[in-house]
């Protein structure tokens, strides 16, 4: 049960996870977990340009006692839309806190993020002030970093200027729902432009919250984050003109440390609580949103139901596939495996049609159908669906699981029911025509490509420490190699598992830096 949010909390509005990817040092299961140690009853997420990291943020916190607030920093454009591509020296894109108040925020905020990435990306995914507008309901604005429209502009002593950014911000989303965000890091910048933001909320009647940009969760973090910065630019940690964070003090402060910083601002650390009371996004889990097959109008002069229909296609199938009279499976050359086959496929269209996925098979026969009369190659079929002779008799698959003995349980089990899973390869030339014909017929957002991340191994860890470390490759190879070559494990597990490993980090030498750095 997630307690209520009082004055006496702070809460952190501006968080970057790993998701903000080579640039954020919070491992969300780490985050969420200090967040609970510290007694924040609130945290909020917000990845540079992207939500892929919303679902795991959200569930995460819930397991911790936390109320997740979702959000985005999002990259805009002001002087031209996102559509646009001018030349990268005359580019320039600002950063703003994003966070979701409803479930239309919520989707509003994912709206904005995908056609960032579909439509405005050009050296980052960028969207701009008219998109903001058209679907800034439920979304609640933050001025943001240094980085944001309205400090850059009071950077540039431009205080009209920023004013008037400041208020169209206010058009845009309401004066309630638009904030003016002051940090201090120990930056002479961002300790310039406070007097100013300050009085820009005094002028406009806009409330103000204090946040810390957090890239890392303790303060000891920051020389993994350094050296994660340095594997994001190609740089080694000696390189005296690389990219890095002048200060260190991106990580979770507790509210004691936000307040010694904001003294001369208490209302600052308040209201951080009210935005957080403001935001109330809750996410179902576990329903399903198929899309639905539809019988041709020739189709349902014949067939009443979809069961009907594809059970006639399954008819069809076991004539061509084992030339076997479905009606008089004892006329064929094998009666009981004719026998066998009919009774397999009888019971198999039971549970497709008990569990509801009927319309499932018959969209996957469809745009397979079409395929193959448009002469698109495609593979046998692997895995689980290769167990379904429904499958094998409607050519999704073409792998016979009668003559290999394969079970229909591991593809659908009616005791423990969870959506199948057809894993089918298409020639890479066409595959595109497949997609297209399936968006046409079936609607264009039922489909959706799948997003895959690619996280560092130990081994690559170790090598990549190893070289911003600027150690020899021959001895970061050497270390790595102590690392045991089983898949997904983790340099805590290394160390217990190999002892090569562990009496090299307790000679405290370069191996001890380099694995303290990297189980962070």
């Amino acid at each position: 049960m997630i307690k209520t949010i009082t004055d006496q909390e702070f809460v952190h509005l501006h968080v970057h996870t790993d998701y903000s990817l080579l640039d954020g040092c919070c491992r969300i299961d780490r985050l969420c977990k200090h967040a609970n140690q510290l007694g924040m009853k609130a945290l909020s997420i917000t990845d540079h340009g992207n939500l892929f990291g919303l679902i795991d943020f959200f569930k995460t916190a819930k397991k911790n006692n936390i109320k997740p607030i979702l959000g985005c920093e999002i990259y805009l454009v002001v002087d031209h839309k996102m559509t646009e591509k001018p030349q990268r020296s005359s580019h320039k894109y600002y950063h703003m806190g994003i966070l979701a108040k409803n479930y239309i925020g919520y989707k509003n905020l994912t709206k904005l993020v995908s056609d960032s990435h579909l439509y405005g990306f050009y050296y980052k995914p960028r969207t701009d002030i008219e998109q903001l507008a058209k679907y800034s309901k439920g979304l609640i604005g933050l001025s943001g970093c240094l980085q944001g429209v309205v400090p850059q502009l009071l950077l540039q002593d431009k205080y009209s200027s920023a004013l008037q950014a400041a208020s169209k911000f206010v058009d845009i989303f309401g004066r309630e729902n638009y904030f003016i965000e002051i940090q201090d890091h120990g930056i002479k910048e961002q300790k310039k432009i406070i007097p100013n933001l300050l009085k820009i909320g005094l002028e406009l009647n806009l409330k103000v919250i204090s946040s810390n940009d957090v890239h890392y969760v303790n303060y000891t973090d920051w020389k993994a984050h350094d050296a994660l910065i340095c594997i994001q630019t190609g740089s080694k940690l000696a390189d005296k003109k690389r990219l890095r964070y002048t200060s260190r003090q991106f990580y979770l402060k507790s509210r004691k440390e936000m307040e010694k910083i904001f003294r001369e601002c208490p209302q600052s650390i308040i209201n951080t609580n009210a935005v957080a009371e403001m935001c109330n996004v809750q996410l179902s889990f576990g329903d399903n949103h198929y899309p639905i097959f539809k019988l041709p109008i020739e189709i349902k002069k014949k067939y009443q139901t979809k069961s009907e229909y594809l059970k006639s296609l399954c008819i069809v199938g076991i004539e061509n596939r084992y030339n076997i009279d479905y009606n008089n499976p004892i006329n064929s050359k094998n009666p009981e495996k004719a026998k066998l086959i009919c009774k397999r496929a009888e019971y198999e269209l039971s549970v497709i049609n008990k569990t509801g996925f009927n319309d499932y098979f018959l969209i996957v026969w469809d745009f397979i159908n079409w395929a193959r009369k448009q002469r698109i190659p495609i593979g046998p079929g692997r895995g689980s669906g290769a167990g379904c002779i429904i499958a094998y008799l409607l050519k999704i698959t073409d792998i016979d699981p009668i003559h290999f003995g394969l079970l229909f349980e591991r593809f659908l089990n009616p005791e423990r029911i969870s959506p199948p899973d057809f894993d089918i390869d298409f020639c890479i030339r066409r595959r595109a025509d497949v997609i297209e014909y399936v968006r046409k017929k079936y609607g264009y957002y039922c489909v959706a490509n799948i997003i895959t991340f690619g996280t560092f191994g130990a081994r690559m860890v170790v090598r990549d420490l190893a070289r911003v470390m600027d150690v020899a490759y021959s001895e970061g190879d050497r270390i790595a190699r102590m690392v045991p070559e089983e898949p997904g494990i983790s340099i805590k597990l290394a160390i217990k598992k190999s002892i090569e490993l562990n009496k090299e980090v307790s000679n405290q030498g370069i191996a001890s830096k380099i694995i303290d750095q990297g189980k962070i």
